[in-house]
């Protein structure tokens, strides 16, 4: 069994091995075996030729669903992660892709999902400032979360490198205390659960 994660871009596919850890770990408690989870990146925007690709994940052998997952920053950015759920469902849609597929957002980018574990990052890198006020997840497009934890990075004369940053910021946290504070993660790792024939979080 593989889920296919079609990805937008560097961040996203750093996120596929937390994923996949946090999977295999819920899978190994219960004595099942581990789920293939692949990432492919989304190779055009467009309606047409994003449900295209979707299609062709979905016909590959051993293939049994396909998550979407793309950020709302910038190109919903005057929008939320529902309108970019829509769209990925409209595309899954528009090329007759009726099943299997399942579409997620990252409201404003993924990076939101890091902002639970500010502390620990600030702690980190050795730098001390307050986190971004209110939910993660509604920290704006305007000022997206990316900008924040760049902007906390050169605080501390560092950079802030997508895939490398994430990777180390995850490695060892529980993903469960970022998600009971971000309703768009916790979605996401519930569909994979799912079909993952695991317990959903609660």
């Amino acid at each position: 069994m593989t889920i296919v994660l079609l990805v937008e871009g560097e961040t996203e596919r750093a996120l596929k091995g937390i994923l996949k850890k946090f999977l295999d770990q819920r899978a190994a408690e219960r004595g099942q075996s581990q789920v293939r989870l692949q990432a492919r990146k989304i190779k055009s925007i467009s309606r047409e030729a994003l449900g295209k690709q979707i299609k062709l994940e979905l016909q590959t052998p051993g293939v049994t669903a396909v998550v979407g997952l793309i950020d709302v920053f910038p190109q919903f950015k005057h929008a939320d992660a529902a309108a970019a759920k829509s769209f990925l469902l409209e595309a899954a849609h528009g090329a007759g892709v009726t099943h299997g597929f399942y579409a997620h957002a990252a409201q404003y980018d993924v990076e939101a999902w890091l902002l639970p574990y500010w502390d620990d990052i600030c702690q980190r890198i050795n730098v001390r400032q307050g986190p971004p006020r209110g939910n993660p997840e509604q920290v704006n497009a305007v000022k997206p979360p990316a900008y924040h934890l760049r902007e906390l990075y050169r605080r501390a004369r560092r950079e802030y490198t997508k895939t490398t940053e994430m990777l180390a910021i995850l490695a060892g946290k529980d993903l469960t205390v970022a998600a009971n504070a971000c309703p768009e993660l916790k979605g996401l790792l519930n569909t994979l659960l799912m079909l993952s024939n695991l317990p959903l979080l609660s």
